[in-house]
């Protein structure tokens, strides 16, 4: 792993994720989430949401979202949510933008909890977010695009973060 940077989105970010290859087929419902009506487009639009690029080597490889439960700040809590550059999938550096993430967002944002949701059929997802601290709360069904899906919510308490970058 080289030396990742995170910075917050600019205009230019969004066309440059659009223009990322196709997931690999055992990702392949996630790929919505890259393109134009994506989780970019969305969380743009959103009050209290931070959308953060990383960086290695002047190339973005990846993007969190940090999205506070109340847009006007007054919320401790907040959703995660990650993406990661097709070609950089399974290589490590998806722990350390998480973690690089839910650091900025314990610290700077000033949350007590970050949660998620992650795809039953997402077990490497999973596994990462119990990597970082993350424990199972509930399992839910939700509508996306379309289809009906299973995931488990995840949530992280500030007291649990180790911090360990």
């Amino acid at each position: 792993m080289g030396s990742m940077i995170l910075r917050e989105i600019v205009a230019q970010d969004a066309a440059i994720i659009q223009s990322w290859p196709a997931y690999p087929e055992e990702f392949q419902d996630l790929d919505y989430a890259l393109r134009e009506a994506g989780w970019i487009s969305e969380y743009l639009r959103k009050e209290g949401a931070r959308i953060y690029m990383a960086e290695e080597h002047g190339s973005i490889i990846g993007f969190t979202i940090i999205s506070l439960e109340d847009a006007y700040g007054k919320s401790s809590r907040a959703e995660f949510r990650i993406a990661l550059h097709p070609h950089m999938l399974g290589q490590g550096d998806g722990k350390k933008l998480a973690l690089m993430t839910i650091k900025k967002g314990f610290e700077e944002l000033g949350l007590d909890r970050i949660y998620l949701i992650v795809r039953k059929s997402n077990p490497r997802a999973r596994m990462l977010y119990q990597h970082c601290g993350f424990r199972d709360t509930i399992e839910r069904r939700k509508e996306v695009n379309g289809v009906e899906v299973d995931f488990f919510e995840m949530e992280l308490g500030k007291e649990d973060f180790k911090g360990w970058i």
